[in-house]
């Protein structure tokens, strides 16, 4: 109980700093009479890799639009090499902190550097905002700013907080309702600010020549951001010994250095002779670093995590398993134009009656009490294990097939 009171006083002690952030600047930002002398843009996308890593093609059409315009981005740290590998912005300015957790000793420091500028144009793309972007926003010297209609349902701002900031946009634009994928929410954002016939495409990154392996080789991504994602360890090592018996490739395992221990469970469920052809790689490379490997990978096996996006932005073939949480919202893609040649991730999923939950334990505890159980201890959700190995494999050589391996 003192644990919940705790968090509970650390929660409106947050909130008071936020809501005290905003006004600090907001009654300065709309009173702004004088417009500011500038044909700046400058966009907001404080999001992790895998959105990030989606959304590129978009934000290379808004891009292309303002191309004569010297543009900005704000993007979080881990993020900022999603958009350095893109190549098209003038300036990165980068968020240190993460945005459900704001460092209020660094804050001011970061208005600072979005304040050194002033624009004209601010575009907020975000559908599901944190706070901290609109206190950014307001913070920002810019003569007009234009956001997607904000999520008021699920969303990580509350209503009263988006009923509260909501005037400091000059702007909405609508986005599409329903089942809908992230990617339509892409193209309404595109459509709404520059290019009315926009149609979505297939998310885009350079990459480099990778130094790690000699040869051949495939990636193998079993870890993730959340651990109630993760299919089981031993079924990837199955799926291992399948593409070793079937091609000889090498394997390379990737993850950070805190996913290690289900590397460690993969290898352990290895035979010897498979396992003196795989790479454990986790924890011992950059973003940059993961971004040339599966670039230059024959194709990668994955979770639901960044890696099947970065996948299919350097065309690279991926096989994937997927859960019912977001389904369709992320996964699998929807593009409205795929250009021959380019490669859609291949999906593995086990539709269940408690799929589209939204991550929602209140919806989620009258559909299927037991996998709320689990999402608590921090285990997969009931329905990632439904995904067999079989599904897989088949995928997996079907890939094989394509690429004549």
């Amino acid at each position: 109980m003192k644990k919940l009171l705790i968090k509970i006083r650390e929660h409106f002690q947050r909130y008071r700093r936020e809501i005290k952030y905003f006004w600090k600047y907001a009654l300065k930002a709309k009173l702004q009479i004088i417009p500011y002398r500038s044909n700046k843009v400058i966009m907001f996308r404080l999001d992790l890799i895998g959105d990030c890593t989606m959304f590129t093609s978009a934000a290379a059409a808004i891009r292309e639009h303002y191309k004569d315009r010297e543009m900005t981005i704000v993007c979080l740290a881990v993020s900022r090499p999603i958009f350095e590998r893109l190549g098209i912005f003038d300036r990165i300015i980068t968020v240190p902190f993460k945005p459900e957790a704001i460092s209020w000793d660094t804050i001011d420091n970061l208005i600072a550097e979005i304040q050194d500028e002033k624009y004209d144009i601010l575009l907020q793309p975000q559908l599901s905002k944190f706070p901290i972007a609109d206190i950014l926003a307001v913070a920002c010297k810019c003569n007009k700013r234009i956001s997607i209609e904000p999520l008021t349902l699920r969303g990580n701002s509350s209503p009263a907080w988006i009923k509260m900031t909501n005037f400091l946009y000059n702007k909405f634009i609508p986005y599409p309702r329903g089942v809908v994928s992230e990617f339509d929410y892409y193209g309404a954002f595109v459509r709404g600010v520059c290019d009315p016939n926009y149609k979505t495409t297939m998310p885009k990154l350079n990459y480099c020549e990778q130094h790690f392996i000699d040869g051949d080789y495939y990636v193998l991504y079993p870890g993730g951001s959340l651990s109630q994602k993760f299919w089981p360890a031993e079924r990837f090592a199955q799926l291992a010994e399948y593409v070793y018996e079937e091609t000889g490739l090498r394997g390379v395992i990737l993850g950070v250095a805190s996913e290690q221990w289900v590397s460690d469970n993969l290898k352990r469920n290895l035979s010897t002779i498979v396992s003196l052809s795989i790479v454990d790689l986790t924890g011992r490379t950059s973003l940059y670093d993961v971004i040339d490997i599966i670039g230059n990978a024959k194709f990668v096996i994955t979770n639901d995590t960044s890696g099947v996006h970065i996948a299919a932005a350097t065309n690279t073939p991926a096989i994937v398993n997927v859960g019912g949480w977001h389904f369709k919202r992320f996964l699998p893609y929807y593009i409205e134009d795929v250009k021959p040649g380019e490669h859609l991730p291949l999906v593995a999923y086990t539709e269940t009656p408690c799929y589209y939950c939204g991550w929602d334990w209140k919806v989620i505890i009258d559909i299927n009490p037991e996998c709320l159980e689990h999402l608590k201890a921090g285990e997969p959700s009931s329905c990632i294990p439904m995904v067999t190995y079989e599904q897989m494999r088949d995928l997996v050589h079907q890939v094989i097939k394509m690429e004549g391996l």
